[in-house]
């Protein structure tokens, strides 16, 4: 990233927009999938869906994200230059989201209020918010007229019924302050990327749901993470961003590492195979080794299927090395706080990672946080910031205190919501934005409803 002498650009601050709604996944909805609930609490570990109520859409909380962003930080329309939103929940084929975004929050600040500032919409699955934040920080770098930027992620993740992914659904809303001298997050020069044409996720044009092939998917994440991590690693060791000292890895160096959260155990999963990945051929290895035997070889089998399950095997019992579960604990664990209430919401799971950091508390000055994106089809961007030491006097954003006040829906209204069949919404809109009417056109008309 090209940054002025002197000046540095990140994370200045965060909201978060959680839909009034929720529906858990023990219980009703698990005894009518015939599933275990112990598979979803624990196996996955979603304990509970957002669900957008008859009202909200992708832009309504993109709209009430990036209001309580404005309001925390006390920012007038004028100071903001740019608005990416990242989303795979588009409301519209051609027309920036962003553009419905602005017209809401002129409802609140007045009519032309956002006129000089531009806005972009980024679509590339679950990296979306990414690669704007990343696209936004060279602008913040380079901008000299004091204005800041805001990076916004907005989905909801819907998946037909019954399907492998329904109990991974959510909704939900991001908003990131992107600025130069930033209080939270200072990032760094290394991104590290991949790219690949894969299957594993995506959605035909017309389709309401997407099209998930599950454990294919799980495998790009894999060899999409590990990919970009060498190749972030690469740079960061060039340019002396990270030094090594003999027996240590990148990894090392790292306080907090953030992935992509479709589920919280897919966390747990990728960094095992990032961490497996970095520590072969250290002294540490060794160690792992006297624990779990040697890794299996493609030659000590006599087909790929075989190779394939004692593979498998050998990464559930890396797993459950005592070396990794203490990586695991001291850098992964906490980061899957929030999700496991509110379940995936795409491009904006890894920011909820960073949120649930701050609403623990931990994240301490000159810490290093590194993001671990990834988006199907697939792409891997891998970068870092450090924290600074005015992260502290953020205000508290209490989400778990909003969480705690949301309203429990039916299985039967979850379904009627899911499917469009509900003539309105489940709770009246309160100090919020709302899809009022889709006129004979199908332009969408929204309003600030108190």
């Amino acid at each position: 990233m090209i940054q002025p002498s002197g000046d540095s650009v990140g994370i200045d601050d965060l909201s978060v927009y959680i839909p009034k709604l929720f529906l858990p996944t023990a219980g009703e909805f698990s005894f009518a999938r015939d599933i275990d609930p112990a598979k979803l609490t624990k196996g996955i570990g979603i304990e509970q869906m957002a669900v957008p109520d008859g009202h909200e859409d992708a832009a309504t909380m993109a709209a009430m994200s990036l209001l309580e962003l404005m309001k925390r930080n006390e920012i007038a329309p004028e100071e903001i230059g740019k608005i990416y939103i990242g989303t795979e929940s588009a409301v519209d084929e051609a027309k920036a989201m962003g553009t419905y975004v602005i017209g809401m929050l002129e409802k609140i600040f007045g009519q032309g209020s956002f006129q000089d500032c531009s806005t972009v919409e980024f679509k590339s699955a679950c990296i979306g918010t990414t690669l704007a934040l990343e696209s936004l920080s060279y602008w913040a770098a380079a901008e000299d007229d004091g204005r800041v930027g805001v990076v916004v992620a907005s989905d909801i993740a819907r998946y037909p019924f019954r399907s492998s992914g329904e109990y991974t659904q959510g909704a939900g809303s991001v908003s990131l302050l992107v600025k130069r001298r930033p209080r939270l997050l200072s990032l760094e020069p290394d991104f590290g990327s991949f790219t690949k044409d894969e299957n594993d996720f995506f959605r035909p044009p017309g389709a309401a749901t997407a099209v998930v092939n599950g454990k294919h998917s799980n495998l790009c994440y894999l060899n999409a993470v590990t990919g970009a991590f060498d190749a972030f690693a690469k740079k960061a060791l060039w340019r002396g961003t990270i030094s090594l000292k003999e027996g240590e890895c990148p990894v090392d160096h790292i306080t907090h590492l953030l992935f992509h959260i479709p589920y919280p155990r897919m966390v747990e999963y990728a960094s095992a195979a990032l961490f497996r990945h970095c520590w072969k051929g250290l002294p540490r290895w060794k160690v792992i080794e006297a624990e779990i035997g040697t890794e299996p070889q493609p030659s000590d089998y006599p087909s790929f299927d075989n190779f394939s399950l004692a593979e498998a095997d050998f990464a559930k019992s890396f797993a459950r090395t005592r070396l990794f579960q203490e990586e695991f604990k001291a850098k992964v664990r906490d980061t899957t706080l929030i999700s496991r209430r509110v379940g995936n919401i795409y491009t904006g799971s890894i920011y909820l990672g960073l949120a649930s950091l701050l609403e623990l508390r931990k994240l301490l000055p000159t810490e290093r946080v590194c993001f671990c994106a990834y988006g199907s089809g697939c792409s891997s961007l891998v970068f870092s910031g450090i924290v600074q030491r005015e992260a502290g006097s953020l205000p508290p954003m209490n989400i778990e205190r909003s969480l705690d006040g949301r309203t429990q829906i039916l299985l039967e209204e979850y379904e009627r919501i899911h499917e469009g069949q509900m003539e309105k919404g489940i709770l009246p809109p309160s100090r919020e934005f709302a899809l009022v009417s889709i006129d004979d056109q199908g332009y969408r008309h929204y309003d600030y409803l108190e």
